[in-house]
């Protein structure tokens, strides 16, 4: 990848802020939730929230390893974040003043946090440094919830550290339990969809797939093997155009009950993240239609930063 398009690759679906930058992430977060809530929610917890994260996958936080994923790294936890941000401005521009459909400051504070922190689950433990974080993906939703559950009841969000499960939708068999209230799936629906979109408007969605994903699925036997779901790239390349339609689209829709459609009218009809999605979608087919994957040119590096790796 050209030093150009390698930057131009670092910026969301907007263009307006560089992932690879935490502080950019954080300002542009902050500036959603200040205007929406004021001084009604927590920002100092905002910010603590992505140094943490930050020195969570830099490997600087006491009992974890440093992040050894290459498809889940810290870009992908900061944009979901962002996005998840968005989808809190979103729902607030859709509802009328006064309506009982409005998300507080500190459920919104929390959903932001549990965003951003939903796959910590797949950092190491330090008694786990024989392993790679791969091999926790079947799981890794319950250990990000047992994290977090710690990690909030340490803040000014401790009485809703229990509510730390709502990163449990972004495990694709999880479906939320009817138990919940209304609120409470609104907001979990949000950080799952927030996954979801971060993930597969990525620019470099369709390179990361083919040079991350496919090895993180080995880790744990999806890929790889003649007898596994991606015995191959190819395989794995091939399937997941119907892994959107079939699977995905129909999680955004029904459980989650379509919220990533706010997404259209906050961008006035034109849904950068809906775009950027179908454009990944529309390159795919030219290229299983052609069967050339040297196609992909893009060369996306895992982002943690820091100074083990170039940031």
């Amino acid at each position: 990848m050209r030093k150009r398009d390698y930057q131009l690759s670092r910026f969301d679906p907007t263009g307006e802020v560089d992932l690879e930058n935490p502080v950019a992430v954080e300002m542009a977060t902050k500036s959603i939730l200040d205007r929406l809530y004021g001084e009604s929610y927590d920002s100092a917890l905002l910010t603590q929230g992505i140094e943490v994260l930050v020195q969570v996958y830099r490997g600087r936080y006491p009992g974890l390893l440093r992040c050894d994923t290459l498809y889940h790294d810290l870009r992908h936890a900061l944009e979901t974040g962002l996005t998840m941000a968005r989808l809190l401005d979103a729902h607030a521009k859709s509802l009328t003043s006064g309506s009982v459909d409005n998300i507080d400051g500190r459920h919104a504070l929390l959903g932001v946090l549990l965003a951003l922190f939903h796959d910590v689950g797949l950092l190491r433990r330090e008694t786990e440094a024989q392993s790679w974080g791969a091999v926790f993906t079947p799981i890794h939703e319950e250990r990000g919830v047992e994290f977090m559950r710690r990690h909030l009841s340490e803040t000014t969000l401790a009485s809703l550290a229990e509510k730390a499960e709502f990163i449990m939708p972004t495990k694709l068999i999880f479906k939320i339990p009817d138990t919940w209230s209304p609120l409470d799936r609104k907001l979990a629906s949000m950080v799952a969809s927030a996954d979801l979109l971060s993930q597969l408007a990525d620019c470099c969605y369709l390179e990361k797939c083919w040079n991350f994903l496919f090895l993180e699925f080995s880790a744990f036997g999806l890929a790889g093997t003649p007898d596994s779901t991606y015995p191959d790239r190819e395989t794995l390349m091939a399937k997941t155009s119907g892994f959107y339609s079939k699977l995905v689209l129909t999680r955004l829709e029904e459980e989650f009950c379509g919220v990533y459609r706010l997404m259209d009218s906050y961008y006035s009809g034109s849904d950068p993240y809906q775009e950027a999605i179908q454009r990944n979608l529309g390159y795919l087919a030219d290229i299983l239609s052609s069967q050339d994957f040297s196609r992909l040119r893009r060369r996306p590096r895992p982002f943690v930063g820091g100074p083990l790796l170039d940031s």
